[in-house]
């Protein structure tokens, strides 16, 4: 009796259920918020606090929507339940994973899509929250980066260079968006997963390429190390030689055609060696071919891309 009354006390903080459980914070709020599914308890100071039994849920929940299920259909389940639905589905899952299934209905991100972008255009950060927010319940991780924040950050940027969104929304859109997807980034590591750094080089300050590419390599098993924007190539380097990093990944999105980013990438090849993987994304990195061909480095345009190419890496 004792250990049941145990694993029904409120004693693990937020921060410890994201890393037992591997769901976002943003994520399990989202659940508890429209789904209630794990209701935990508040200190006096409004601190969430889980039992072991809200842990074994969320655990449970996460196999059965990694597994194409949607939130909505199996939060409410009993225990008993989920169990069963993870057992049926691990037995009848194929050799290789299938992608993650996000909604059923395109128009569905269309219409995020486009409330997202009022929201930048309104300077409404908690709009933009919220949207987002929205979109991480019905959506996976990596469907949530390649078919809604990719597009997003284009339409952003293609506003702002036109003149269409003022610097400082785009700057609100970026810091927002940066914040919510650093939060989606996989909160478990394996036991020796290798490593990847992933930044942008001196004068490229868009930075969510770069995140994104981070946390691709997260869902993928990888240790991902995320600098930031606008470093030079001797801390690049220095950071992927010290923690033994078995890949960089760089994002290029703007300006083009920079001779102190080809400067740079030249630089960073010497310091790492001829066998130091590189991958290179972003809107500009197809300015940028030839001195990416000198290098040796691999052209990821997509995160699809990204994603088969780390891959092969560990095989």
């Amino acid at each position: 009796m004792e250990d049941r009354d145990l694993s029904r006390q409120p004693r693990h903080p937020i921060r410890v259920a994201v890393k037992r459980t591997g769901v976002a914070a943003v994520v399990l709020r989202a659940w508890e918020r429209r789904y209630a599914a794990v209701v935990p308890q508040r200190t006096e100071t409004g601190r969430r606090l889980y039992s072991d039994r809200d842990i074994e849920r969320l655990v449970l929940m996460k196999k059965a929507v990694d597994a194409g299920r949607r939130i909505s259909d199996v939060a409410r389940l009993e225990e008993s339940e989920l169990r069963g639905l993870v057992r049926e589905d691990r037995d009848a899952a194929p050799a290789s994973p299938a992608p993650a299934v996000a909604s059923d209905d395109p128009g569905d991100i269309s219409r995020l899509l486009e409330r997202c972008l009022k929201a930048v255009a309104d300077l409404d950060h908690h709009g933009l929250q919220e949207a987002l927010s929205e979109a991480s319940v019905t959506l996976s991780p990596a469907r949530m980066r390649q078919d809604l924040v990719v597009p997003l950050m284009r339409r952003v940027g293609d506003l702002w260079r036109d003149g269409t969104l003022r610097i400082s929304q785009e700057h609100m859109a970026t810091a927002v968006v940066r914040t919510f997807m650093d939060s989606l980034r996989g909160a478990l590591v394996p036991p020796n997963a290798p490593v990847l750094v992933a930044t942008t080089p001196s004068g490229q300050l868009h930075e969510l390429g770069a995140l994104m590419a981070a946390g691709t390599a997260a869902e993928a098993g990888w240790d991902a190390i995320y600098l930031g924007p606008s470093l030079p190539a001797e801390e690049i380097a220095s950071v992927c030689l010290a923690k033994g990093a078995r890949a960089l990944m760089l994002s290029l999105v703007y300006p083009g055609h920079d001779p102190r980013v080809r400067a740079e990438l030249r630089r960073l090849r010497r310091l790492l060696g001829a066998d130091m993987p590189i991958m290179v994304g972003g809107d500009s990195a197809g300015t940028y071919a030839d001195i990416l061909d000198e290098i040796g480095a691999i052209h990821t345009p997509e995160l699809d891309a990204l994603r088969r190419e780390i891959d092969s890496l560990v095989r």
